[in-house]
């Protein structure tokens, strides 16, 4: 069985359009990890008035939700966390979330943590019996190295359980400490009994507040990570997961206007960051000019290394070299570089 790959995604429109336009080698093997916040889980946009009557009834929160994700992947396996949606003493939403999807023949598996909720436990619980697709936990490394202590009260067998030990945006320090990691996961408390098991973590930071203005290149600490563990005596099949081209711990709502324009782009072992500047005020220049001198610049990088099946690479070339091309918007261009990240990474595994 070749290695799994787990993106990590908080399902902004960017994101949906990057997974909507993966060619078949940049979908094959990869399990998309949906992270669910309650500002991407309000049902369609309300139109706006018009004089035309219709009897047509919106589509719930949850069944627009399943919507979306048999639009952009099918029926193929993906994972949710939502945790952080609406729960009552009895019920979560996650329950009619799974009506919706089961509804459609979508493969959904929960997601969730150590530490969560009494109703989203209870929900977890209440899918694994009915839909028999196992469960997904996240784990700090600390829980990990501490498996031996708090899994005997694990409620779901060990065998039902895809393990994903996610590092967040501490991965870089983490590959730094070395061969102490190395053997936390050579000793993952029974190891070869869990269904899977993915590392995970991200290297773009949360903010690029104080980067210099242009372009500045950040090693890919969790791919790092990952083919280091390669080298070690595991006795299972190490996945490899990430946060593709958004910060672990990026806020990515209620950021207040006019930012700076930023792009970022993956390389084989590096991401090309660009900060940029506000469109409004002193020193700021248009939106347009700084997404066209951002694509101008990736396509001269010297180990690009555009992939021919890429569509983010071809609408990253297009904005370069097409002044009639449009240069994009910050949701189409996340769209680019989680596009061209998810096709690179895949490519890179085995």
């Amino acid at each position: 069985m070749g290695v799994r790959y787990l993106p990590i995604l908080k399902w902004k429109q960017g994101e949906r359009t990057a997974i909507s336009q993966l060619s078949s080698a940049g979908r094959n093997g990869v399990t998309p990890h949906i992270v669910l916040m309650q500002a991407q889980f309000g049902g369609p946009r309300k139109q706006k008035k018009t004089t035309v009557s219709t009897t047509k009834i919106p589509l719930s929160a949850s069944d627009y939700f399943a919507k979306q994700v048999e639009d952009v992947w099918g029926k193929t396996p993906f994972y949710l966390d939502a945790g952080n949606l609406a729960e009552t003493a009895s019920s979560h939403d996650l329950d009619t979330i799974r009506k919706s999807t089961n509804g459609l023949g979508l493969h959904l598996i929960p997601s969730t943590r150590l530490h969560r909720t009494p109703s989203y436990n209870q929900a977890i619980i209440r899918s694994f019996k009915a839909d028999g697709r196992g469960i997904a936990l996240r784990v700090s490394l600390d829980q990990m190295t501490s498996a031996a202590t708090w899994v005997s009260s694990w409620p779901i067998p060990l065998g039902e359980t895809d393990l994903i030990v996610d590092l967040g945006g501490s991965v870089a320090s983490v590959l730094a400490l070395g061969a102490p990691v190395h053997a936390a996961f050579v000793a993952l408390h029974k190891g070869g009994a869990w269904r899977s098991v993915t590392v995970s973590g991200g290297s773009i930071p949360a903010t690029l507040s104080g980067y210099p203005v242009g372009r500045t290149m950040l090693a890919r600490s969790e791919l790092a990570l990952w083919s280091a563990l390669q080298k070690a005596s595991l006795s299972y099949q190490l996945d490899f997961g990430d946060y593709a081209t958004i910060g672990p711990d990026a806020a990515t709502e209620g950021i207040a206007g006019p930012v700076p324009i930023n792009v970022k782009y993956t390389l084989t072992s590096e991401f090309a960051v660009y900060h940029g500047v506000r469109t409004k005020g002193p020193g700021s220049k248009p939106r347009d000019q700084q997404y066209r001198s951002h694509a101008k610049d990736i396509v001269k990088l010297p180990n690009r290394f555009p992939l021919a099946h890429c569509w983010g690479d071809h609408m990253i070339d297009a904005v370069a070299n097409n002044p009639t091309a449009s240069p994009g918007s910050p949701g189409s261009w996340v769209g680019f570089s989680v596009n061209r990240h998810i096709e690179l990474t895949r490519s890179q595994l085995p």
